[in-house]
């Protein structure tokens, strides 16, 4: 019978009564629902955007914003390295604009420039790299971790033994940012860094950052002198005070070039220095007969004896004459490009749209090119963006640890018993008039009383004088049975008609075919209540699980993600929540029918 009468529902005032309920329900959802999508437009998020509360990102529909993305991703959330390269002003990646569109003359040329490999793999850096803060795994950085997984064909004690590197698991083969302007930055001679330089070789050049001395260079003026000036290059420079103490004390060795008449001053170091050449020999592990005989280093990116002396030498103003100092850098290398392709400065410039005043102050293109790219590639980079997070949470919980067969192991045991144990008891209950049954039923739902929390510790000592921890037996035993679960049971069980068990009685059927035959198959929808309880008590199972089994090949699920959620940004905590739902809520949907059927029917009956 219907609360409202259908003659009353005419009435203005229940009309409105009605709606007004509705309005309620209605602003009740929305303040359910719109946290809810918060998160989920939260987990496709960087740094960036995360403060943003959109509930589509902006990314997705403003090319201006999609364009910072970009940047930011492609620069590894490194503000200073973007600057530096770029020549952009902006105070943040959020103030960063697309620059005005360049003339395709210049995109050719610069694809020409890069085309001709003549740029080594230490005048760039990776960009979708490692980020500054390590929280985020980007593309590049996890196509390293797949190139050398194959390259050991996913061995970890292949990989350990070729390059005596003994990480714990594959998620942790991560590499730092390079800081290829940097005097200090040193690369280490090991097999790894072989490998990397192998594999950065090959990148596309949309994902690489080449390094701007002169970027560099006007930072060290900024802060040497107080000088903001943008046009301030290494060519126009060249020969002054400050661009003498750049190049000797700061500018990164690679990019200094030393004259052949500076040998004698070489040797004269290198004598000083060792002494003997016996002495130089085995620093070196090389077998040359004298000083004299010792060239400059060639490789000045990876750290060793050799490279420390050359240091050394470029510091000292006694021994090297500024005037046998030159530099090379990619700008110069560009410059020279051009000043090839083109016979004079003014050519340059009316084919690419721009003012120059000569060959030594035109930049690279980087800022341009990389806009051109983001407008080739929207659909790609709006993908790239809204699955990244979950890119990592995937990769955590898929190649670290034993977290998802731990979990479905633990929740398939956990459903088991909950379907066998506590049927079993609300049978006994049920058809069996105990003297004592209400007084057995009050103290079962008397543990209702009681949070989780208050029985964790006398859990955690039971089970340990029991040598059950670190085990499944820890984790099921707890909670096997359930008083909740009997009292529902057995309300189910009591209200099916006895003809059933007095007519199976009569065809002589025994106690476990009535309980198993009629009393399980005529149970189905509360039963179905049941697993899901018992799925989703042990699916987010945290504190007992994370307590009990402190063993990380007994983790589950839940207990990972915790782990990773520590040392993520918020982008991944969120699109980790959102991967922890997914089981769940399928469960729910897949058996709604009948969980709804549980729900309802003892209710009507």
């Amino acid at each position: 019978m219907p609360i409202i009468l259908q003659t009353e529902r005419r009435n203005w005032r229940t009309r409105l009564f009605v709606g007004g309920m509705y309005a309620v329900l209605g602003v009740g959802a929305v303040t359910m629902i719109y946290p809810f999508l918060l998160m989920v437009s939260g987990s496709a998020k960087s740094r960036l955007d995360a403060n943003e509360l959109n509930v589509v990102p902006r990314y997705l529909h403003d090319e201006d914003m999609l364009y910072r993305k970009y940047t930011e991703a492609k620069y590894n959330e490194d503000l200073l390295l973007y600057l530096m390269t770029t020549g952009d002003p902006a105070r943040s990646f959020r103030a960063v604009d697309p620059p005005p569109p360049a003339k395709p003359g210049l995109l050719a040329d610069w694809e020409n420039f890069l085309e001709a490999g003549e740029l080594p793999s230490s005048f760039f850096a990776m960009g979708f790299g490692p980020t500054l803060e390590g929280k985020i795994i980007q593309e590049n950085e996890r196509s390293f971790r797949n190139y050398i997984k194959a390259s050991c064909e996913n061995d970890l004690e292949t990989f350990r033994a070729r390059f005596q590197e003994p990480i714990e698991n594959w998620f942790f083969l991560k590499l730092s940012q390079e800081r290829l302007t940097d005097r200090t930055y040193q690369v280490s001679p090991t097999p790894l860094m072989d490998s990397f330089y192998e594999f950065k070789a090959a990148f596309p050049p949309e994902d690489r950052i080449y390094m701007s001395c002169d970027g560099a260079y006007r930072q060290f003026i900024h802060l040497r002198a107080g000088d903001e000036r943008d046009d301030a290059t290494l060519s126009s420079d060249h020969g002054t005070a400050l661009w003498e103490t750049y190049v000797r004390d700061v500018m990164h060795p690679q990019f200094v070039r030393l004259a052949p008449a500076a040998r004698s001053s070489w040797a004269e170091l290198l004598e000083k220095n060792h002494g003997t050449i016996n002495t130089l020999n085995d620093l070196y592990g090389s077998r040359y007969a004298a000083f004299a005989e010792v060239p400059f280093p060639e490789d000045r990116v990876r750290a060793g004896a050799a490279l420390t002396d050359y240091l050394l030498f470029l510091a000292d103003r006694d021994r090297l004459d500024p005037m046998h100092i030159s530099i090379d850098t990619p700008e110069i290398r560009w410059r020279a490009f051009l000043d090839d392709q083109y016979p004079d400065v003014s050519r340059a410039g009316a084919a690419h749209g721009r003012e120059y005043a000569s060959f030594d102050t035109i930049p690279m293109p980087q800022r341009e090119s990389d806009r051109a790219f983001c407008e080739v590639n929207k659909g790609a980079l709006r993908a790239q963006f809204l699955t990244r997070n979950f890119a990592m949470v995937f990769d955590y919980i898929l190649i670290y640890g034993r977290g998802i067969t731990n979990t479905i192991i633990y929740c398939s045991l956990a459903v088991l018993l909950a379907l066998l144990v506590n049927p079993l008891a609300a049978y006994a209950l049920s058809r069996y008039k105990l003297p004592s049954q209400y007084k057995v039923l009050l103290f079962l739902i008397a543990t209702m009383a009681f949070p989780a929390v208050v029985t964790m510790i006398p859990n955690f000592l039971l089970l340990r004088d029991l040598g059950m921890l670190n085990t499944f037996a820890a984790l099921l035993l707890p909670g096997m049975a359930n008083g909740y679960a009997i009292f529902l049971l057995k309300g189910f069980f009591d209200s099916l008609p006895r003809e059933l068990y007095e007519a199976a009685e009569i065809d002589g059927a025994g106690e476990w075919q009535k309980f198993w035959v009629i009393t399980m198959n005529c149970s189905k929808p509360i039963l179905a209540v049941i697993a899901l309880g018992a799925f989703t008590g042990a699916y987010s199972n945290f504190m007992y699980a994370f307590i009990l089994c402190q063993d990380r090949d007994m983790w589950t699920l839940m207990v990972w993600l915790y782990q990773l959620q520590q040392f993520s940004s918020q982008g991944v905590v969120f699109a980790s929540l959102l991967v922890a739902a997914v089981p769940t809520l399928v469960v729910f949907v897949l058996c709604q029918n009948v969980i709804i059927r549980g729900i309802v029917v003892p209710t009507e009956k």
